[in-house]
């Protein structure tokens, strides 16, 4: 089924209540239908009886369509599926803890302002430099990501020299727009406010603050840092994983101190 909801632009989240007579492997994803490429989340779960899906969406469109389907069956007409009932869809307001983040930097303020529109717009923009409004920042959204014309594994990557971020077109036009912020906001701090440039954890749990902290939502971090490390399986990588989930795990149950 696919259901249209106004959303008029508004941080909120989308609660969306199901009831599945058996057991069922239930996709939902919530996109604009006016922009190419522009997904504010794409997740599956298995369920049965009653089950919540919370969509925490930092930035909306005007509407958005909410698809809801069976995976077994596919997206059938609104009530063919009788695996599963839609009870309601509703919006309640968005949990955000942004005493956490430190916007009192400069450069926190300005990063997080640039990066949300880039993340919204990725999908449908063309390849070429894109610059923040007060040219503090500069992303090079590349088809792919190369080295000596090899297209190397990353979604992004910085220069800790000069702060400039590369994106490859080619991954990020499958993420969803909170995926995108999360890779962004990893790359940020590497530079911006690890104490070590090149500690890939710091970077992990400094960016993730960010993105917490502004209310997007938590299965979307897992998914695409779960993805990336599905490309270079080290036992580094692991770890990395490991002290992510922990480290989400903290902030749900609010052991995280406040900045």
């Amino acid at each position: 089924m696919i259901i249209k909801v106004p959303t008029k632009y508004e941080e909120l989240t989308l609660v969306i209540r199901l009831y599945a007579h058996e057991k069922v492997n239930i996709r939902i994803k919530v996109l604009d239908p006016n922009q190419s490429n522009t997904v504010f989340t794409d997740r599956t779960q298995i369920i049965e009886g009653e089950s919540s899906f919370f969509v925490r969406m930092p930035v909306s469109s005007n509407e958005v369509l909410v698809y809801i389907y069976n995976e077994a069956n596919g997206n059938l007409k609104n009530g063919a599926d009788k695996t599963f009932e839609l009870e309601s869809i509703d919006k309640e307001p968005l949990e955000k803890k942004l005493d956490v983040v430190d916007f009192a930097n400069p450069y926190v303020r300005s990063f997080v302002n640039f990066a949300t529109r880039f993340c919204y717009n990725a999908g449908s923009l063309p390849s070429g430099d894109y610059v923040s409004d007060d040219k503090k920042f500069l992303i090079k959204y590349s088809t792919i990501i190369s080295d000596n014309g090899v297209e190397q594994n990353t979604p992004a990557r910085i220069d800790i020299s000069n702060g400039v971020i590369e994106i490859s077109k080619r991954q990020y036009l499958d993420y969803s727009i909170p995926n995108r912020m999360a890779i962004l906001l990893h790359e940020f701090s590497h530079v911006y406010l690890n104490d070590n440039v090149d500690d890939e954890v710091e970077a992990d749990l400094n960016g993730l603050l960010i993105y917490l902290g502004l209310g997007y939502p938590r299965i979307e971090a897992f998914e695409v840092f779960a993805k990336t490390f599905d490309g270079a399986p080290t036992e580094q990588n692991k770890i990395r994983y490991d002290k992510i989930v922990n480290f989400i795990d903290d902030f749900e149950n609010q052991k995280i101190a406040t900045i």
